[in-house]
């Protein structure tokens, strides 16, 4: 306590300890106010010349990747400086005034699904980054997450590649060796345990601190399969479908069965939260017109049968104004709707809950898309439309980013009482604005959403076909009983 450090940096206190050296607050006394800061001090195991020299090779290559993750996201503390003395290696980043995510998840203690999710889409934003940079974390839990005082945003802290020099041996030939693996036992997968982590071992990490937030229970006590080494853990805590499915692909013991990276986790979440998904819009590939398409302009009687999956389509003639009318069936999940012949169909692979989406077919883009989607999401029982409905706004105006709801009211849909708002948001990442008309109604422990989006500029030339064909041909449950 009260050494100076390069000439400049005067340690306060010591904030903790670890297997890779230690971490100190301190003050730089160079600055007005002498301004906090922290100061990381990494000491290598072994001090022979070689490992000294691959340890000075690899300090300031992992010291500028820290310095540009800082300087480009604010969720990430800034690198002040980087140095050298005596053979040791310091480095200094700005301090977070707050409390860790370890005062929030702790033993015995579970957190409520909703809080679970904004912290899991919270990290997932700037681990996207992190991946987006080339770069891993390796050490993702409570304790390395801060919950900054002055704005309650989260802030990712502790990354472990530059405590790599502090492991490696180097032999005569120069060949490198790492003795430890970097990260922490429970929270890191196998592959990250050999020394070979991959964007997907964040995610591993990021899925056990979920199931410890869940369950209470740590991670280094939750269960395994013998067999498969998969984590045995939904039946500590009652979880929704969805997001337990999510989780338990964050935790495959493979990698490969992971998402690839943050970036396709976070576009995967936002099914969970039930925002249409436009911060990483997957490009619509419009399909190719089949014999069906120009047989279909003369037939008006026949019905044409396709098969897509659990579901079906026909054609029928639309009688105001002149053309034609197409059906989609799903026996599955007890929908009908009809949607243009000159919309294009799409059945959706999703697990969370999209089953079909429909675009006009001037009004597909890469990145701007007019979409109507209809999901199906389990909500269990005793869930009543006042409380989904309350449910769903929050998390509209919770999450979409500059959210606006323009006009919110219960309508009847055929039999079922349902919901409609509109509203408006901003996409992350891209810089226009979206309008969305949105519709659910509950049936058999199921919510069904039916979504109208588009740019907002562009939102006006479909949303007529939208109310006064698509919608109000809409039928859930009754079509098959």
């Amino acid at each position: 306590m009260g050494q100076t450090l390069a000439g400049r940096y005067r340690i306060l206190s010591k904030l903790g300890k670890g297997a890779f050296g230690q971490t100190y607050l301190a003050e730089d006394t160079q600055l007005p106010d002498n301004k906090p800061c922290v100061v990381k001090h990494l000491k290598p195991q072994l001090t022979d010349e070689l490992t000294l020299q691959a340890a000075q090779k690899l300090f300031p290559r992992e010291a500028e990747v820290l310095n540009k993750l800082g300087e480009e996201h604010r969720q990430i503390p800034r690198l002040l400086a980087h140095f050298e003395e005596n053979g040791e290696f310091y480095l200094v980043q700005e301090f977070i005034e707050g409390k860790d995510l370890s005062q929030e998840i702790f033993a015995d203690k579970k957190l409520p699904e909703a809080e679970v999710i904004e912290i899991l889409d919270e990290v997932l934003d700037i681990l996207a980054f992190v991946h987006q940079q080339n770069a891993i974390h390796r050490d993702i839990k409570p304790s390395n997450i801060m919950r900054r005082d002055k704005d309650k945003k989260l802030v990712l802290i502790d990354f472990g590649a530059v405590k790599e020099l502090t492991t490696q041996i180097v032999d005569h030939k120069g060949l490198t060796t790492v003795t430890v693996a970097i990260g922490t036992p429970g929270y890191m997968p196998s592959e990250q345990s050999q020394s070979r982590p991959k964007f997907a071992s964040d995610l591993y990490s990021l899925g056990m601190m979920a199931i410890f937030a869940l369950t209470g229970i740590e991670p280094k006590n939750i269960r395994k399969n013998p067999q498969t080494e998969e984590i045995i853990w939904r039946d500590e805590t009652p979880v929704s479908d969805n997001l337990g499915d999510f989780i338990d692909r964050l935790v495959k013991y493979n990698f490969r069965d992971r998402f690839p990276s943050a970036v396709e986790a976070k576009a995967a979440l936002q099914g969970i939260i039930k925002i249409p998904s436009t911060f990483f819009p997957e490009p619509i590939q419009k399909p190719k017109k089949s014999g069906f398409f120009g047989v279909k302009k003369i037939v008006t009687a026949i019905a044409l049968l396709l098969t897509i999956g659990g579901g079906y389509f026909y054609v029928r003639k639309l009688q105001e104004p002149s053309g034609l009318l197409l059906t989609y069936e799903n026996i599955d999940y007890g929908i009908e709707v009809d949607y243009p012949d000159n919309w294009i169909l799409e059945k959706v692979e999703d697990p969370f809950g999209t089953v079909v989406r429909f675009f006009p077919e001037n009004g597909q883009g890469e990145t701007e898309p007019i979409l109507v989607t209809i999901e199906v999401e389990n909500i269990g029982s005793n869930v009543y439309l006042d409380e989904y409905t309350t449910s769903t706004i929050t998390k509209i105006t919770k999450y979409l980013p500059e959210a606006k709801i323009i006009s919110s009211q219960p309508i009847t849909l055929g039999k079922n009482s349902a919901h409609r708002v509109i509203y408006t948001g901003k996409n992350r990442g891209i810089n226009f604005t979206s309008k969305y008309l949105q519709i659910w109604l509950l049936e058999e422990n199921r919510a069904y959403i039916m979504t109208y989006v588009a740019p907002e500029d562009r939102y006006q030339d479909f949303v007529g076909t939208v109310e006064k064909m698509i919608i109000p041909s809409w039928k859930v449950g009754e079509v098959f009983n």
